[in-house]
């Protein structure tokens, strides 16, 4: 009777054991199956993947295709533009940007590149042609005009003109 009890005993500690230890071991079985599902962040959110980058002194400017929203999005089209690393830019930026790649410059962008993480962002954009818009002293206003610190970058979001 006692190697029974001694048996259930066991029985049931392994039973908890393996309980606490199938989540760990599914965690990577679910995320490969949510991996191939082809699931991915909505452009609208992460700026949409980067079409070139341009080497700066010291720094790169990556360039974000074009986003435009989808049914239901109410935020208006608009190109990513992210610099960094943020610890190599210098304290003041002042950058014409050829956003489309024609060789002609589209904006002139201009803003404080803060090292305090967690200091507030303001930026300028002069458009140089009609493609674009202008705004001044923006910090985050929408999806279309804004200026953030993601990581390691400092993320300004350029509205294209509708027409």
């Amino acid at each position: 009777m006692k190697i029974r009890s001694t048996l259930g005993y066991i029985g049931a500690s392994l039973t908890v054991i393996v309980a606490l230890l199938t989540p760990f071991k599914l965690v990577g079985v679910f995320a490969n199956g949510l991996s191939h599902m082809g699931l991915h962040v909505d452009e609208m959110y992460s700026g949409g993947p980067v079409a070139r980058s341009v080497a700066m002194s010291g720094y790169t400017i990556d360039i974000h295709r074009t986003v435009k929203p989808h049914m239901l999005q109410h935020a208006q089209p608009f190109v990513q533009l992210a610099w960094g690393p943020v610890s190599d830019l210098p304290p003041s930026i002042s950058d014409v940007v050829d956003i489309d790649g024609d060789g002609k410059p589209d904006v002139r962008v201009s803003f404080i590149a803060p090292k305090d993480a967690k200091a507030s962002l303001r930026v300028n954009v002069d458009a140089l042609n009609q493609n674009y818009e202008t705004m001044h002293d923006v910090g985050k206003i929408g999806f279309s005009k804004l200026i953030v610190r993601v990581d390691d970058k400092i993320i300004v979001r350029v509205p294209i003109k509708t027409k």
